[in-house]
């Protein structure tokens, strides 16, 4: 699933249930990160697919990678808008980039590995893909990581509801 939004998905139950524990930037920004190397293979022909970037050696590095660059981006563009529109900015914690980076490049490389027989999610360690039962498909994945992303949309919205209604009982007075 090169450079599509589906592996958002399994992020947004995730993030949805704990707001200030993941950034979907930094986690979005690390699923564009390990499909760099597929987009150098389809505009070149050269390497493999699936070759190192979609290991999980390779997905702690462009984990921490995502984390680092995309908090800096982030946090500096916040602080700009804060300071134009005079508001407090919103950044991202180290802990926050750090959790954020590493879920989305090992989920990354999880879902893939799940339907990709190319990969060698254990490289160097072990060659081939055992987790590439033939089980699942390109397509199962997707309404997975589709379904997901929907659960998450509900779990956000149910709670985005529950919230305004304790703080509007909160703001009445008793008789």
């Amino acid at each position: 699933m090169p450079f599509t939004a589906f592996h958002l998905g399994p992020a947004l139950p995730i993030k949805s249930l704990q707001p200030k524990k993941i950034s979907l930037l930094v986690f979005g920004w690390a699923q564009v990160l390990t499909d760099l190397q597929p987009l150098v293979y389809i505009l070149t022909h050269r390497g493999h697919l699936h070759g190192v970037s979609h290991s999980f050696l390779a997905a702690l590095l462009i984990g921490l990678a995502a984390a680092l660059s995309g908090r800096m981006v982030i946090n500096g563009l916040s602080r700009l808008w804060a300071k134009k529109k005079a508001h407090t900015a919103q950044t991202v914690s180290l802990g926050m980039a750090l959790r954020s980076g590493w879920l989305g490049t090992f989920s990354h490389v999880l879902l893939d590995a799940i339907i990709y027989r190319d990969m060698q999610p254990f490289w160097p360690f072990i060659a081939g893909n055992p987790l590439a039962t033939g089980r699942l498909t390109d397509r199962s994945m997707m309404v997975f990581c589709a379904l997901s992303g929907l659960l998450g949309i509900l779990i956000w919205l149910v709670s985005l509801i529950y919230r305004r209604s304790r703080r509007d009982g909160q703001d009445q007075q008793p008789l």
